[in-house]
């Protein structure tokens, strides 16, 4: 007898917490080693070679001792000095020599973002998996030092990359377990970006940290904090230099495209340093010291139009403070002059109202809506709304519903636009090892919406169809009980509290069942009496249709790059798919109760309503995309425009969000968009 081979096969396994911690590393470093060789090719660092900034030990008070940034056991030899000066190629091994922790000082413009930029691509093209951490650059703008610094990390690395919020079976995301088990490297660029009153808070939560940490600074914040007190622990500390009439004369004349542009860049930096290599002789020599103004200058006379020449006019440019106001005025018209979708001066005022927001780090597109003060964005959201309502409210039940209809909507258009825009959700259309979760939505959505129907039905009988706002609210808190309970059972779910779950779903029920009852007040509908079955049947498709959200909404993964763009468009499709939905439902109850014509009519009325209401992309479309071109502050295309400005090198991209180049830049564009707003004011 023959016998059979059988081939045996383990049982597929989710993958290890540790295979997914370094997977998770892996993924971030690809991202962290693009983003940045991004941000060099935008600024045109390495083309040609970048300037080779200088940097030299900081002042022996600013430093921590020798034998603490080396680690030195106690009773070792203490090591002498540190050597701590080098240039832009030397800021890895320099770093390699401390104990992980490096404080970067500098002017404004100094080019300490730069430093820190390349000292991260750097670890990265030579670090070797499971041994070296991820450098991760974090904009310290966005800290407020109140949130304790591993938390605040951990919600970054959240925000900006996907899949990192995914839990594993201890109730830890990927995230924080990255931070707290040394897996990245912080790159905190911007201490000087903090609010002054948080300065010596923050420096003391990074001093009692034990994570190696990279800290960029302006010279002076940095020396007012640490004097009188103490200085980060472990940290060595080094002071970039000013640049030299040499570092000018090896680079700018390369920056140009031909030979004569060449010559003109000579003819223009022969007077600037008479002796001794010192650009401090004439303001224009003195302003091209720091590498922000000099890549300013290379953008407008290397690859603009204009003589670099006019720079030796020292009537015009007398002060050093006239030079560097020439060359930030006139960075922005230099690179959108020649062929261009937008004029120069149009591109500057659509730039100067991104830079003068309140709040205004960063320009995430979900908080655009946000920076319009909040009675613009009451009438801007209420007044679509109404007519929205008017015009359902007419076709459904002639001139009396469209009075309703249009109340209603105003009102719910009103209260919208007060309120603050949520964070966009992410849709994943995929129930490969999540069909618990998505089972678990489906089975307690209905539940609330059942208990509409068990509530619902006695009290309208016996006091009238308002009281559906009292049971639609009473059934949804309960159904948001539910359905976050569910989702914190689910590793990979997008978790609220539970509070938050309750409350959301205390408004959007009374909200909606007033708006059901109001609409069965207007068609004269009789009060139920005997169509108990009906009610509990509607009430299980309204919270199908919610549990249809819930169920589709999940974080995705890792390997999916987190753009402005990509985030905005999937919040759309989630917004339209529960549009969809919630049109379906709202409009099959108003159609069997009001008769099909009006469910026709109202279905897609309030699906609409809620799809813009209820989500960041809808707040987008109505604020950034129709009120703020109407009012001219931003253009109708804006997403090409903040794509355009981004490969113009104007913004730069920082996981979901947009940010200026420079600090520099954004207060220059400040100044000139209020000058202007301003002037116009005073001339009408």
């Amino acid at each position: 007898m023959i016998g059979k081979l059988v081939l045996e096969f383990p049982p597929l396994q989710p993958p290890a917490w540790e295979d997914r911690l370094s997977d998770a590393a892996a993924q971030l470093a690809r991202h962290s080693q693009r983003n940045g060789t991004d941000q060099e090719q935008r600024r045109g660092v390495c083309t040609p070679p970048p300037i080779q900034v200088r940097f030299h030990a900081a002042p022996e008070d600013l430093v921590a001792q020798s034998a603490n940034i080396l680690g030195t056991e106690l009773g070792d030899a203490v090591p002498g000095a540190l050597d701590l000066e080098g240039r832009l190629a030397d800021i890895a091994d320099v770093y390699q020599h401390t104990s992980g922790r490096l404080v970067i000082l500098g002017e404004r413009g100094a080019g300490k973002s730069v430093v820190a930029q390349r000292l991260a691509l750097e670890l990265l093209e030579f670090r070797r998996p499971g041994q070296d951490p991820v450098p991760v650059i974090f904009g310290l703008h966005r800290w407020d030092p109140a949130t304790e610094l591993r938390d605040w990390l951990t919600a970054c690395l959240q925000h900006d990359y996907n899949g990192l919020d995914f839990t594993g079976p201890s109730g830890v995301s990927l995230a924080q377990e990255l931070v707290e088990n040394g897996y990245i490297l912080p790159v905190l660029d911007g201490f000087d970006e903090i609010s002054p009153g948080w300065h010596k808070e923050a420096l003391r939560q990074l001093s009692a940290t034990t994570m190696p940490l990279v800290i960029t600074s302006t010279t002076d914040v940095y020396a007012r904090t640490v004097r009188g007190g103490r200085t980060l622990s472990r940290a060595a500390v080094i002071v970039l230099a000013p640049l030299t009439w040499d570092d000018l004369h090896l680079y700018l004349p390369r920056t140009a495209h031909t030979r004569s542009s060449a010559d003109e860049w000579n003819a223009t930096l022969a007077p600037l340093s008479p002796s001794d290599d010192d650009l401090m002789a004439t303001p224009s020599g003195q302003a091209l010291s720091t590498p922000l103004m000099v890549g300013l200058a290379r953008t407008i006379y290397s690859d603009g139009l204009r003589n670099p020449r006019e720079l030796l006019d020292t009537e015009t440019f007398s002060t050093v403070s006239a030079v560097q106001a020439h060359l930030l005025d006139q960075f922005v018209p230099a690179v959108y002059e020649g062929r261009c979708p937008w004029s120069a001066e149009n591109a500057q005022r659509w730039l100067g109202y991104l830079a003068q927001r309140p709040g205004r780090s960063d320009i995430a597109w979900w908080n655009v809506a946000d920076s319009v003060p909040r009675r613009q964005r009451v009438v801007a959201l209420a007044l679509p709304a109404a007519l929205l309502g008017a015009v359902a409210g007419r076709l459904a039940f002639g001139t009396t519903g469209g009075i309703v209809g249009s109340a209603l909507l105003l009102l719910l258009g009103a209260l919208i636009g007060w309120s603050r825009t949520p964070v966009p959700a992410r849709m994943a259309l995929r129930v490969s090892g999540r069909a618990r979760h998505v089972l678990d939505q489906l089975v307690v959505g209905p539940i609330g919406g059942l208990t509409v129907g068990l509530i619902g039905y006695p009290m309208v009988r016996h006091w009238g169809w308002l009281t559906l706002a009292l049971a639609g609210g009473t059934a949804s808190a309960l159904g948001g009980l539910l359905t976050g309970w569910a989702r914190q059972r689910d590793a990979e779910a997008d978790v609220k509290p539970l509070w938050k779950e309750i409350g959301l779903g205390l408004v959007g029920g009374t909200v909606g069942g007033f708006t059901v009852g109001c609409v069965c007040m207007v068609a004269r509908v009789p009060r139920p009496t005997d169509e108990y079955g009906v009610w509990l049947i509607l009430g299980c498709v309204l919270g199908l249709a919610f549990s249809l959200g819930a169920a589709v909404l999940a974080p995705t993964r890792v390997e999916t790059v987190v753009t402005p763009r990509a985030l905005l468009q999937s919040n759309r499709r989630y917004a339209v798919f529960q549009t969809f939905t919630v049109a379906t439902a709202y409009g099959l109850v108003s159609g069997v109760l009001t008769g099909p014509v009006s469910g026709l009519v109202l279905g897609p009325a309030v699906g609409i309503a809620f799809g813009i209401g209820a989500h960041a992309w809808g707040r987008w479309l109505i604020v950034a995309r129709f009120w703020l071109p109407l009012t001219g502050r931003l253009p109708w295309d804006v997403w090409d425009f903040l794509d355009d400005a981004h490969q113009r090198g104007v913004l730069r991209q920082a996981g979901a969000t947009h940010e200026f180049r420079h600090a520099r830049l954004q207060d220059n564009l400040t100044e000139h968009y209020l000058e202007t707003r301003h002037s116009r004011f005073w001339s009408d």
